[in-house]
């Protein structure tokens, strides 16, 4: 009789290291900032984040425009340890990278010369094997470039008048 109990905790251990080694492989996608704001021309960091907190270089990456879903053209792609250049929307590309601290869960998209056109909700989801997970981030962007353009001129103006 007691041998069957002893096999019973043994079998009961292995079943319990399993499902502690399933739960280890679940995380959550997060971003601490639900709303971003950039100028045109500026770069802006669009964070998101793994918690619990750990190498995501093995993960699968993608950050695309909500509204770009269906067509599946992301603004970043990363598998296999590398962004995928070939599977970016043409809009983005050589304008997006990720910050560069994936070993420590940081999943943050540097977008770079911002457009007006780049204003929208930006979507990070993050898949392994046995996971998927995703957040959201609305990126606004101040003024127009026209704004910008006219503050130039005055500036310029300005300048000149006070030089002379």
């Amino acid at each position: 009789m007691q041998t069957g109990s002893c096999l019973k905790m043994v079998i009961l251990a292995v079943l319990n290291i399993s499902i502690t080694k399933q739960n280890s492989d679940a995380f959550s996608v997060s971003a601490p900032h639900v709303s971003v704001t950039a100028w045109p021309g500026s770069s802006v960091i669009l964070p998101c984040e793994l918690s619990p907190t750990f190498d995501a270089k093995p993960l699968k990456v993608c950050w695309y425009r909500h509204d770009n879903f269906f067509t599946y053209k992301p603004a970043l792609f990363y598998k296999d340890h590398k962004t995928q250049e070939d599977f970016v929307d043409p809009h983005y590309r050589g304008r997006v990278s990720l910050i560069g601290e994936l070993e420590k869960g940081n999943l943050s998209l540097r977008l770079e010369r911002v457009t007006p056109e780049d204003r929208g909700e930006y979507v990070c989801c993050v898949s392994s094997e046995q996971c998927i997970d995703k957040a959201r981030v609305f990126l606004t962007i101040n003024g127009s470039c026209l704004k910008m353009v006219i503050l130039a001129v005055l500036n310029i103006s300005i300048t000149k008048q006070n030089s002379g």
